[in-house]
């Protein structure tokens, strides 16, 4: 079917193309339209003939333009096929409805003004009547951009972006992913640059360096990034799907929590003249039902000793005391021999192989175990699964970031005015003590009331929730815990002069019934002079007192008086003994005595008998033929030892 032939005008081609038609003319002279036409009998023109334009001579927007303002047809007609050609009518409909608005806002802004003031008119008139299609200043003009250079084609959905449009070879983008997705974390440029050397020896087809990027923002997906560029527990951290607890199955005071945090501040725990300043540690214990810390401790180093300092100032308050199960992780302080055992860091034993070990005195009972307090251990590496953490980060972000020397977590996070604080450690020099007391102060009187919104405790501080559902208060003989909370050590031997701990010697007369066995050792900072030793079955053996060494020369009576009686005291000790009285009071059988004894009442046994069957030992034949001449002269029964006992030996004479 021939296509239809529009003709227009100069004046009307002079509007379409926004020039005059001076130009308009002038360039149809020079044959920039085609051929042209000429229409007889009008006014005007060459011999009374008027000047046509093909509409078709025509650059493609200004027939696009044409065709829409006279409604010749639906869509505007196109001059050579593009992708708008082949898409599929959802598409066309989508890229003509952009091509409306483009058109309707060109016409708006065509009067006298200012555009841009025009231009935010236009977008709040027709963002006000399309509630469900608002519409930016930069997407406007974007669309202008696109239609400008693709045509209509430019202004349809996803144009560039949509599947098998990317000129990339499928070999390509898998060479690509696999440089880039590696635990070394190559860049996108790198790769990028490996891609275009490989593509040239292969002959591949590959996009820009910003449509790869953006392929790899888009097309590979983040789980994929974190586990292949960052590693199993990135991804196991942030992108795998989590178990999630009911805090509502559990009571408060059944479940504690437990780990260790750095505060993101500064004290100084040097003096003013020379301070030294170091991020103070919090070793805290935490209520997983109701989320109240219950016990904490501040230090500079933490350990297991620290550990067990705040688990004590729980259990001996009266309101919180003992609870049933702690959750822990898998750090060595946690996993110590005399707190909770070996975790998931040893081989399990089972219950059989403990029982053994302990009575043969190579472990003990961990303070856990005492308590009767069961305890769980985090899977290994395992961050997320600590709901303290949880609790660390709203310490950071409620009471760290308002500290005057907050650090951040790292440099990048480091106030621009931290430097200057520091020089100041007169104003902001805040020791161990003062800072343990307001740490400690704002535990209780905000984080521990503040209202939250979580689960199971809505519009409840932690103290609420705690009192609320708490069990029955859980707690032991005071005494007795005091005494398990005492600081412990590993075992020590005791030697000839008693135990040697922390740079002084330690001893009591009773250690001389103890030398060369292994003890532990519990004892308190405040009372220096004094040891408390337990045996390897956890037996309570005594307590030795610091003893100090006696000068070289020229001791003083008094101090020597002091160490002889020492060891009167020790010499007392033995002889008090069951087993010294008993080898005191003791009569030692005589050789008969025991003779007698194992004839009455030992294990009875016969008499050793000769064999019925015996081996026969061929002797030397001289030997037979001596005892054959012996018989012959009638003295084979006189034994010859016994005749040379008998007789006498005289002296011959001349000699």
């Amino acid at each position: 079917m021939k296509r239809k032939e529009y003709l227009l005008t100069t004046k009307e081609s002079a509007e379409l193309l926004g020039i005059s038609e001076r130009a308009v003319r002038k360039n149809a002279m020079k044959g920039n339209y085609g051929e042209l036409r000429h229409i007889e009998g009008v006014r005007g023109g060459s011999s009374g003939k008027m000047i046509m334009i093909r509409l078709d001579c025509l650059p493609e927007k200004a027939q696009s333009e044409y065709m829409q303002i006279h409604s010749l047809v639906d869509e505007p007609e196109r001059i050579e096929a593009t992708d708008y050609d082949v898409t599929n009518e959802d598409a066309r409909r989508e890229a003509n409805r952009k091509y409306k608005i483009i058109k309707d806002y060109e016409a708006f802004v065509a009067v006298p003004g200012k555009k841009t003031e025009l231009t935010r008119m236009f977008l709040k008139e027709w963002n006000a009547g399309h509630s469900d299609q608002q519409l930016s200043k930069s997407t406007l003009y974007n669309w202008q951009k696109q239609f400008k250079a693709n045509g209509l084609a430019g202004l349809l959905p996803e144009y560039g972006k949509r599947s098998g449009q990317r000129a990339i070879d499928a070999v390509a983008w898998e060479f690509f992913q696999g440089q880039y997705l590696q635990l070394t974390q190559p860049s996108i440029g790198y790769c990028y640059q490996l891609l275009t050397v490989k593509a040239v020896e292969a002959g591949w087809n590959i996009p820009s360096e910003s449509t790869i990027a953006r392929m790899v923002k888009e097309d590979i997906p983040d789980a994929i990034k974190r586990l292949k560029r960052l590693g199993e527990k990135n991804y196991y951290d942030n992108s795998q799907t989590f178990t999630r607890r009911d805090p509502e199955s559990i009571s408060a005071g059944e479940v504690f929590v437990g780990d260790h945090h750095v505060l993101d501040l500064f004290i100084n725990v040097g003096s003013v003249e020379k301070p030294k300043w170091v991020r103070p540690w919090m070793t805290a214990w935490l209520d997983m039902r109701s989320r109240k810390f219950v016990g904490w401790t501040v230090n500079l180093s933490p350990r297991t000793d620290e550990i067990i300092a705040a688990f004590a100032n729980a259990a001996l308050d009266p309101a919180i005391g003992l609870p049933r199960h702690i959750y822990i992780d898998n750090g060595r302080d946690y996993c110590s021999a005399k707190f909770a055992g070996r975790g998931n860091r040893g081989k399990r034993l089972t219950e059989e192989d403990k029982q053994a070990l302990y009575e043969e005195g190579k472990i003990t009972a961990t303070l856990m175990e005492r308590l009767k307090i069961k305890t769980h251990w985090a899977i290994v590496e395992n961050a997320r699964a600590k709901v303290i953490e949880r609790a660390f980060k709203e310490v950071v972000e409620k009471f760290s970031k308002f500290f005057p020397t907050y650090c951040g977590r790292c440099q990048d996070e480091r106030p621009d005015d931290l430097e200057e604080k520091l020089k100041r450690p007169d104003k902001y020099g805040m020791g161990l003590e003062e800072f343990s007391h307001i740490f400690g102060d704002w535990i209780r009187n905000v984080f521990n009331k503040m209202v939250s919104q979580g689960k199971g405790r809505q519009g409840e501080c932690p103290d609420q929730t705690y009192m609320r559902t708490r069990l029955p208060v859980r707690t032991a003989d005071p005494d007795v815990m005091r005494l398990f909370f005492m600081k412990s050590t590993n075992p020590f031997k005791i030697g000839r002069n008693g135990i040697a701990f922390r740079g002084h010697e330690y001893y009591s007369p009773d250690m001389i019934l103890h030398k060369g066995k292994h003890v532990y050792i519990r004892y308190r900072d405040e009372e220096p002079d004094k040891v408390w030793l337990y045996s390897t079955k956890d037996e309570y053996l005594g307590e030795a007192m610091r003893i100090e060494a006696m000068p070289a020369i020229d001791a003083d009576q008094e101090i020597l008086a002091e160490e002889q009686a020492r060891k009167a005291r020790e010499r007392k000790a033995l002889q008090e003994h069951p087993s010294y009285k008993a080898a005191q009071e003791a009569k030692p059988l005589t050789p008969m005595d025991i003779t007698e004894l194992m004839k009455l009442y030992g294990k009875p046994a016969d008499d050793v008998e000769p064999s019925k069957v015996v081996e026969m030992v061929t002797l030397p034949r001289a030997g037979r033929e001596a005892v054959n001449a012996m018989q012959a002269t009638g003295t084979d029964d006189i034994n010859p030892f016994a005749a040379m006992s008998a007789a006498k030996i005289e002296k011959r004479r001349g000699f």
